[in-house]
């Protein structure tokens, strides 16, 4: 019996479907410390960063993980979106099918939230440092927020035969989640320097407050621009 090519990749093809709890925390950037991030063909479009981390409780695929990211605001061709310069996942499920379907930019790491009536925190761990800490403490306080959503990616895919030969493909992905819950509060947010993932080179000049938003979420298909 021929195996189709659905069984033989190590990830299901979207549409992926979840259950969502993101602990975001909204700040501002020197500009310059976060623009050397953003590469072309994209413009920043903001200062302001969202530096979240994120559980999935899936239906598709079939293992619970974890997303960690700092995103920021960009431009390309007359479309704007959130864009992840920095991002992280727990599972290689879900790392190699995110790079390969969308082109998110992930690495392999360990994060965790941890949920209080006074206090939630979260955090990301790769090759021995702790190189995203953020926490809420809820006061329901309004805080100003930019709108990240469509994402967009810029999926690189290295020819096979030829150090050259690198396809760019810049990919849209209309993700937009239904709200079950949000809350809002005060937040914080650290970077433990780490010459492998320099996050703590973004000069936070300004955290706004932080979100705590559960919901439900279907990745579907993307769009490529280019």
């Amino acid at each position: 019996m021929e195996l189709s090519l659905d069984k033989f990749l190590p990830y299901p093809l979207p549409p992926w479907e979840h259950d969502f709890r993101t602990l975001a925390v909204h700040c501002a950037c020197d500009e310059a410390s976060l623009r050397r991030f953003i590469p072309a063909p994209f413009e920043l479009v903001s200062d302001r960063i969202q530096v979240a981390v994120m559980r999935f409780d899936c239906q598709v695929p079939d293992r619970l993980y974890y997303d960690a990211a700092v995103i920021a605001l960009v431009r390309y061709n007359g479309v704007t979106g959130g864009f992840w310069p920095f991002a992280y996942n727990s599972t290689d499920q879900a790392m190699s099918g995110t790079r390969e379907i969308w082109g998110y930019n992930m690495k392999l790491a360990e994060m965790e939230i941890a949920e209080s009536e006074a206090r939630i925190d979260a955090s990301t761990r790769r090759l021995g440092k702790t190189i995203i800490s953020v926490s809420m403490k809820p006061t329901g306080e309004n805080i100003e927020t930019l709108d990240m959503f469509p994402r967009l990616f810029l999926k690189l895919t290295p020819d096979a035969d030829s150090a050259e030969g690198v396809r760019q493909t810049v990919v849209k992905l209309d993700t937009r989640p239904e709200i079950q819950s949000h809350a809002t509060g005060t937040g914080e947010v650290s970077f433990e320097p780490s010459q492998d993932d320099p996050l703590h080179l973004l000069k936070v000049t300004n955290v706004f407050g932080a979100s705590f938003t559960t919901g439900h979420q279907i990745l579907p298909w993307g769009q490529a621009l280019r």
